[in-house]
């Protein structure tokens, strides 16, 4: 096992090496020192194994001679001048595959440059990382405070100074001031968080102090008992950068007795090497969008998605063509007002807002689906009043959309791949009409509006389980998209909502998949089984092959039987097939009998 620690500064990098040093003592054979420029100039060595000889030939690495650890770490080096210090260190990680990487924050000069390049390397590196901020300390003091909250990276801060020799370490608690038990409870907690870090507790020293601020409690703690480092278990990546880069008292971070800051974030987790193995697989394999086009893209999804006067007009229009065309029980129609809805773009925004971890996007999107639905279902409604009035009854392309199955869903899905496909190439934005028509969105609102005041609510209960259906896939499949066509937000800035809620949908997805499913067998095996009841009942040299339901007209079920025949079936025979088909559906029902004649040969 190995310590890297990488140099940039020969002013901290003798307090910087002794900290090395004494963490790597106890906890790592080799200590690999990396001494990695920015320089406009590319020059890479090769790395030396330095004796107690060697040292004074690299200048700042001397002081490493003083360090009675020493003897029990081996000690390489390599210098490396690079335009982009951030790909060298990544080289150098992959390559040696240490169990820590540790490196400085430069708290003087160039704050954008650091924050950037030390941001990169916490979301990107896998193995343990340690960012140290040096102030005024000369790393001769090796007292080590650890404030512990018992999360997995304060446990790995434990783990290591516990087994280094060189350190004097201090596991801290701070306790609220509840009861008169609070002190004892606050041991009591801080022993239990020792346990789980592997650690007996009396192997390393213990304190709890009753107090409301936990800040202040600490930088009282260090002041009184001059410790040479803070050493904090970070939480996430805002709780990170936020120690590092400012929140903590200006009187602390900057005391006068040297004492250092350190944070250290505990190794990736499997699912964040697999995360960035399909991304560095899909950016080789996949047309990746270039920054223009990104730019572009955005700027068209936030324009079209926000809610205004021409989005609701839209929505108000496409709604009442689609309402007169499902009572007119016209396909055609329908198809227009699909061409006409505007819903398409804020759900694909959605997706990209899940992707880019975009939260005002997000919010902003979802406004206008949730403003959207209810408008075209206010118009719905009003278009159902108006066909009760004029004694109208469910039509075929009402029931049509009462009964969402799997390909339903399938459907959404490819049609959120194609429409963000198309949507981030703008030489393939003709297309977008076409997958309008696929993923149907505004229809099923329309319809249960319409069967609300019709009071056909089985067709409700299907039709909103399709539009819901169509918003899940579609949005989780734009998203899948935009994902791999190399969109990605900005780790650390979009936090843990966007990855947990794109968890979320994928569970749906899978979760609807399944009653879907269930219909879709169920209709087919349905079929099937009313097949073979209407034969059984009737008693005739013919044989029926196939019912189909082709929708509704005047308030009855029409179903269309095909019989297969030696002759044309007789006034009786046709009766008889109308009441065998009439018993396997409830409700009204008109039945159209097609003969068709076959010769049979044996």
């Amino acid at each position: 096992m190995s310590l890297l620690v990488v140099v940039r500064n020969d002013e901290r990098a003798e307090a910087l090496l002794r900290w090395a040093v004494n963490f790597a003592d106890g906890n790592f054979e080799d200590l690999y020192v990396l001494d990695c420029r920015e320089s406009d100039k590319q020059t890479t060595g090769e790395w030396e194994s330095l004796t107690h000889e060697e040292f004074p030939e690299v200048e700042y690495i001397g002081v490493l001679q003083e360090i009675d650890a020493l003897e029990r770490v081996a000690v390489h080096y390599m210098g490396v001048q690079s335009p982009n210090a951030y790909a060298s260190v990544m080289e150098q990680q992959r390559a040696l595959k240490p169990k820590l990487l540790m490196m400085d924050r430069n708290i003087d000069k160039d704050s954008d440059f650091e924050a950037r390049y030390i941001t990169r390397l916490l979301n990107d590196v896998h193995c343990a990382v340690m960012v140290v901020r040096l102030g005024s300390t000369d790393g001769q003091n090796s007292k080590v405070l650890i404030p512990c909250a018992g999360g997995p990276h304060s446990r790995r801060a434990l783990q290591i100074v516990q087994k280094s020799e060189a350190i004097e370490s201090t596991a801290f608690i701070v306790e609220p001031d509840v009861d008169e038990v609070s002190l004892d409870v606050g041991y009591r907690r801080l022993q239990k968080i020792i346990s789980r870090a592997g650690i007996e507790p009396n192997e390393i020293n213990q304190k709890a102090v009753i107090a409301e601020n936990i800040s202040k409690s600490i930088i009282e703690e260090v002041e009184a008992n001059g410790y040479g480092m803070l050493l904090i278990g970070a939480t996430d990546g805002h709780s990170l950068k936020r120690k590092l880069f400012g929140t903590l008292s200006d009187r602390f971070l900057h005391a006068t007795d040297g004492t250092a800051v350190a944070v250290i974030r505990n190794e990736r987790p499997m699912g964040h090497k697999m995360r960035q193995a399909v991304e560095s697989f899909l950016s080789l394999r996949t047309p990746q969008l270039q920054r223009e086009e990104r730019v572009a893209l955005f700027a068209d999804i936030e324009d079209k998605s926000r809610w205004s006067f021409d989005f609701a007009v839209l929505m108000v229009l496409a709604t009442s063509i689609a309402s007169l065309g499902l009572l007119a029980d016209s396909g055609a129609v329908v198809i227009g007002a699909m061409l006409v809805a505007p819903l398409m773009t804020p759900l694909l925004g959605g997706g990209l807002a899940l992707v880019q971890g975009n939260w005002p996007l997000w919010k902003r999107c979802q406004m206008s689906v949730l403003l959207g639905f209810f408008s075209a279902l206010a118009i719905g409604m009003v278009c159902g009043v108006v066909a009760k009035v004029c004694g109208m009854h469910l039509t075929g392309e009402l029931a049509a959309r009462g009964n969402p199955t799997a390909l339903d869903l399938g459907v959404a899905f490819v049609s959120g791949l194609a429409a963000s496909y198309c949507l981030a190439r703008p030489k393939l934005s003709s297309a977008l009409a076409g997958v309008a028509i696929a993923a149907a969105l505004v229809p099923p609102i329309a319809t249960t509006g319409i069967c609300i005041v019709l009071g056909e609510f089985d067709v409700v209960r299907g039709s909103a389980l399709l539009f819901g259906t169509n918003v899940v896939a579609i949005v989780f499949g734009s998203g899948l998209n935009f994902y791999g066509a190399g969109v990605r937000g900005r780790s650390g800035v979009s936090g843990l909502w966007s990855r947990r809620l794109f968890i979320v949908f994928a569970l749906l997805c899978v979760g609807l998949a399944v009653p879907l499913t269930s219909s879709l067998l169920t209709s087919i095996s349905g079929n099937e089984g009313s097949l073979a009841k209407v034969n059984t009942e009737i008693s005739l040299p013919a044989e029926v092959v196939q019912l189909r339901v082709e929708g509704y007209r005047d308030g009855k079920r029409r179903v269309r039987v095909i019989v297969e025949s030696g002759s044309p079936l007789t006034e009786f025979g046709r009766n008889q097939v109308v009441v065998a088909v009439k018993s396997q559906y409830k409700g009204k029902v008109s039945v159209i009998v097609e003969t068709r004649l076959v010769s049979l040969y044996q």
